[in-house]
């Protein structure tokens, strides 16, 4: 099952998140529209998305992940059938935000409640895993996108972003999926010779939303996590025009990608054990620090030996990133209400994701060049940083509770 997610998250990623900054340079060419109005659209559907994660996880919670795919990939399918068609900019953002509801149907939410339903002691790994398909959307889809836009057009590039969705998620949804072990007569083995509780086990005591949102630590996870979003995934939206701003050439800056999310790939899944051993808060410190270091890199200099260093420490600081927020939500809340304590979450954290691609862009057209915008990552990092250190103390009385429940 931890497979199937992965699959989920490498399709849906590599036909948006590792997509959309494809799409900059032959929309401004064709249609002469500005970045920042592209960006805007862009960060736009990340604020859509994360504001309907709470109804996902409300649905998921009740109805499960497999009626949520089925329910997310038609129209999700449509969305990009139709942006292959639009001949004006409004067409676009309609059809941007239609996209960003339907994935948040067959993406983050559903695809982490599936694998928190799954896996109890080996969570953090499991989670590791279906995070690794937001790395092989990455390696797979830009080089293949960036081809079909050189070679067929950007409007083709599309299409065929909505065949891959409905290629992949029908099948899964219809003979794969399933919300629980008990539904196929199986359970997860525990460790074997392991005392005690893992770091990324989930808590025994569930909170539902509304208990949740009252809790400082709450806040803490979702404001570091929007705080890492903004850095971390804005960059990557941007990563493809930066190179090219720096003299790369389009198949360039995609081979640079591709190689970043290629090494933080394998890296994710050969390291994901490391989230069943460390606390997670402690992950998100040492990530945050190495990815602003990494971008102090490419803005000190773009030669090849720099480049080459960058793209080390920023694939360690991303490995395990994006599966801090879950693990986080599982650790202090636990799984009955994970689906709805996530999406809130996701409301919060994804606004760092919707503004960071649109602040990068509007610096960029005011200065042309992306100096200021990594200036303004690199701060976001060190506070997110910061905000994972204060997870600890202010989530200590939810564990405390937690342990006086298994000893009771």
């Amino acid at each position: 099952m931890a497979l199937a997610a992965c699959g989920a998250m490498a399709v849906g990623s590599g036909v948006s998140f590792w997509a959309f900054g494809l799409y900059f340079q032959p929309l401004e060419e064709e249609m002469g529209w500005s970045r920042s109005q592209l960006a805007g659209a862009v960060g736009l559907t990340w604020a859509v998305s994360a504001i309907a994660g709470p109804a996902v996880g409300w649905w998921v919670d009740r109805h499960g992940v497999r009626s949520a795919f089925l329910l997310g990939t038609w129209p999700a399918a449509l969305s990009y059938f139709l942006l292959a068609a639009i001949g004006s900019l409004w067409q676009f953002y309609a059809l941007m935000l239609l996209g960003a509801v339907a994935r948040a149907w067959i993406m983050y939410v559903p695809v982490q409640a599936l694998v928190s339903r799954w896996f109890h002691w080996r969570r953090g790994q499991a989670l590791s895993l279906s995070i690794a398909g937001l790395g092989i959307g990455g390696f797979v889809f830009t080089p293949l996108l960036v081809y079909i836009i050189e070679a067929w057009g950007w409007r083709q590039a599309f299409a065929f972003s909505g065949l891959a969705l409905l290629a992949y998620f029908l099948p899964v949804a219809l003979f794969l999926v399933r919300d629980s072990p008990a539904q196929m007569g199986v359970e997860e083995p525990g460790p074997a010779g392991q005392q005690g509780s893992s770091p990324s086990a989930a808590s025994p005591v569930s909170y539902r939303l509304q208990e949740a949102v009252r809790t400082p630590v709450f806040w803490a996870i979702a404001g570091s996590q929007g705080l890492l979003y903004l850095a971390q995934l804005s960059f990557l939206i941007h990563a493809v025009p930066f190179f090219r701003s720096q003299g790369l050439s389009a198949g360039g800056a995609a081979a640079l990608v591709s190689a970043l999310t290629a090494l933080y790939t394998v890296l994710r899944l050969t390291t994901g054990r490391v989230t069943d051993w460390v606390p997670a808060r402690l992950l998100g410190v040492a990530m945050a620090l190495l990815q602003g270091a990494a971008l102090a890199l490419v803005l000190w200099s773009t030669a090849p030996p720099v480049l080459a260093a960058f793209v080390l420490a920023w694939a360690v600081g991303q490995a395990n990133g994006t599966v801090i927020e879950p693990l986080l939500v599982g650790r202090y809340f636990g799984t009955a209400h994970f689906g709805a304590v996530l999406g809130a979450s996701g409301v919060v954290s994804s606004t760092g994701l919707a503004l960071g691609p649109f602040l990068a862009s509007a610096l960029y057209d005011a200065r042309g060049d992306y100096d200021a915008a990594l200036l303004l990552f690199m701060a976001a990092f060190a506070l997110a940083a910061v905000g994972y250190l204060a997870v600890g103390p202010l989530g200590r009385p939810l564990l405390q509770r937690a342990l006086e429940a298994t000893t009771s």
